[in-house]
């Protein structure tokens, strides 16, 4: 059984079973069946007022919604730039950022992240050291900055405080260059000669024993 009131197709594929009755169909050129063999296909009319789910375009004819390209919706969704914070002790901040942004500078140069040193949230002894940039920046600059804090952590007190001159002359700890240096095999260690962390096979020392 055929229904009189309008469904949703776009073109006029079956006849209207009102149109040739005594009533005559009440939808006139809106309907959405043909009236008469000679409309069957074609393109359905209707006016401004006519409302539909999907709603008329500007010439009448019905027509889908502008669809939003799924590749654009959320473009920031992609290469986007992400955060990370590591909290270090207050007391490092400054060696960390080295004499004029050295440090810093050079590990925003080498990787693309940014870096920021800012207050901690809740605790006055440390420091939030704020990266940003994408997911393999980020990487990256956590490696050169835990390496960063690692030579820094390992300095050895000034030598007026070790009064027996002991073997480890220049600050070195026990485990001075007893590890190869990652960033030195990329060609991004910033400590040159002062790193902790053997520049090759012939910097290479034995742990020292207990």
């Amino acid at each position: 059984m055929m229904m009189d009131g309008p469904p949703t197709p776009t073109m006029k594929t079956r006849l209207c079973n009102k149109y040739k009755t005594a009533d005559g169909c009440k939808w006139g050129d809106k309907c959405h069946f043909a009236h008469g063999e000679r409309e069957l296909g074609k393109p359905m009319l209707m006016d401004s007022s006519t409302h539909f789910p999907m709603g008329p375009g500007p010439t009448g004819h019905f027509a889908p919604p502008p669809m939003v390209n799924p590749g654009m919706a959320t473009p920031a969704s992609f290469g986007a730039s992400a955060t990370a914070k590591i909290s270090v002790d207050a007391s490092l901040a400054g060696r960390i950022i080295g004499r004029g942004g050295v440090n810093t500078k050079q590990i925003s140069r080498v990787t693309g992240a940014k870096l920021a040193i800012r207050d901690h949230e809740s605790d006055t002894k440390l420091k939030n050291i704020e990266l940003e940039g994408t997911f393999d920046q980020i990487k990256n600059a956590s490696a050169m900055v835990g390496e960063l804090i690692v030579n820094i952590s390992g300095s050895a007190p000034p030598p007026a405080k070790n009064p027996a001159g002991g073997p480890h002359r220049g600050g070195s700890g026990s485990n001075f260059k007893t590890k190869m240096c990652e960033n030195f095999a990329k060609g991004s260690c910033t400590f040159g000669d002062r790193c902790h962390f053997a520049h090759g096979e012939n910097e290479l020392r034995k742990p020292a024993a207990a």
